[in-house]
């Protein structure tokens, strides 16, 4: 309620996490390993988010004529470019193979399965041991690079 919202706000919110922790375990993309405070809490936060972007947008409607920048929205855009930027030039720098199975898992949500079909891998174990190297040298890249890293954590 300190962050622009009421109590049937936060208890659609949690509702919304909790229905994707449902979700991700019906679909088995919950692993066990996730910590299930902070991926309710991650989920949490970016519902909220949403739900404030959604509100400020009403609010924006409701004031035709009275267009009042809002700095800290122009500073968020600006940080949230630089780390795309940052991001967008870490991924670039992967070969095109990682690209395509990280790009297939990320932005398009394919099963292993799919991704194997796709690039003519004998099996979906060859996708998942491919996506696994992929992951772990994008990790390894972002890690050492401290410039990016701090642009990212922001």
């Amino acid at each position: 309620m300190n962050n622009s919202g009421t109590l049937e706000d936060a208890d659609d919110v949690f509702q919304d996490a909790v229905v994707a922790l449902f979700h991700y375990v019906q679909t088995g993309k919950y692993k066990e390993e996730y910590d299930l405070d902070a991926f309710l809490f991650r989920v949490a936060k970016h519902s909220w988010i949403d739900l404030v972007r959604k509100k400020k947008k009403i609010i924006k409607d409701e004031l035709i004529g009275y267009d009042i920048p809002d700095e800290k929205d122009q500073l968020d855009d600006i940080i949230k470019e630089e780390q795309l930027n940052a991001f967008q030039s870490l991924f670039n720098s992967l070969e095109d193979n990682c690209k395509k199975i990280l790009s297939f898992v990320l932005f398009e949500k394919k099963s292993m399965k799919e991704i194997a079909d796709l690039m003519g891998m004998k099996d979906e174990k060859v996708a998942k041991n491919q996506h696994y190297r992929c992951k772990k040298y994008f990790s390894k890249l972002v890690s050492e690079n401290q410039e990016a890293l701090d642009i990212l954590r922001n």
